[in-house]
């Protein structure tokens, strides 16, 4: 179920499982959505849009306590990428 949607991102929780998508290219959100991350109790996953072929940079994210981190699957940003034509 969605809990929260911004601009910038989107916050779904089922079952006490708390899944965020950030999808902007600016990073300017993404301290609003680790504050409403932190608020939250339960499993939580981070997936973060990024174009650097190397993937996330960790560090970027080392104060993000018990959120699991990971780019969006290349299978979701094919189907973006279809839906968009960008």
């Amino acid at each position: 179920d969605e809990v929260k949607a911004k601009p910038d991102y989107h916050i779904f929780e089922q079952n006490g499982r708390i899944m965020a998508v950030y999808y902007a290219l600016e990073q300017d959100g993404l301290e609003q959505l680790k504050k409403e991350m932190d608020k939250m109790k339960g499993e939580k996953i981070l997936y973060c849009f990024t174009f650097d072929p190397l993937g996330l940079d960790k560090n970027d994210f080392a104060d993000w306590q018990g959120v699991s981190l990971e780019p969006i699957p290349q299978k979701i940003l094919d189907i973006y990428e279809q839906i968009y034509e960008y």
